[in-house]
């Protein structure tokens, strides 16, 4: 599917590539994107349950999922203050959707997380103090083939294919242009 709303082409993304966002608007990003991060879960759950795709290999992608809320907790502890811009309205737009629009929404999310991961995991230990191991909540997203065909494979089997490329494009460009908000 076309990527038109492509993450690390946004300009925040391409700033924190080159070690040009401040650790005040990290720390509002860190803050702000938990929103989002601790309700992959719940989008999943929605997903599979809604369609009727059964338990299977959902089970272990929603635990993944969950674990992965302790690891974005312990980078989000690296920065102080509490300042954020929340991401409700995110977060409600990927509730509101149908089952299939959703599994479209969290799969364009999902497949640009290997490529997004590296690059943060790269300006957070070449411009922002980080160390290895450090960065685990990223380097966890290293590889998400599981996720990605665990996706794919619903997709297939089980989403209407005209809500599933909606919901596809409009989750890309919903968290594209989230991203807006921690630009100066």
């Amino acid at each position: 599917m076309n990527q038109q709303f492509r993450l690390l082409e946004h300009p925040f993304y391409q700033q924190w590539t080159r070690g040009e966002i401040s650790g005040e608007q990290l720390s509002c990003y860190a803050r702000s994107y938990f929103d989002f991060i601790k309700m992959m879960p719940a989008f999943w759950e929605k997903a599979v349950n809604g369609l009727n795709a059964g338990k299977g290999q959902s089970v272990e992608v929603i635990k993944d999922e969950r674990r992965h809320i302790e690891l974005w907790r312990e980078f989000m502890s690296r920065f102080e203050g509490n300042d954020h811009k929340g991401m409700e309205d995110v977060v409600n737009e990927f509730m509101s959707m149908s089952p299939s629009k959703l599994l479209g929404a969290v799969h364009a999310f999902e497949i640009q997380q290997p490529e997004v991961a590296k690059s943060k995991t790269e300006g957070l230990l070449n411009f922002y103090g980080f160390a290895e191991g450090e960065t685990k909540y990223f380097d966890e997203h290293l590889n998400e083939a599981a996720h990605i065909q665990f996706g794919s494979r619903l997709a297939e089997e089980y989403a209407d294919p005209e809500e599933f490329r909606e919901g596809y494009e409009e989750g890309s460009k919903i968290v594209y242009n989230a991203l807006d908000r921690f630009l100066n």
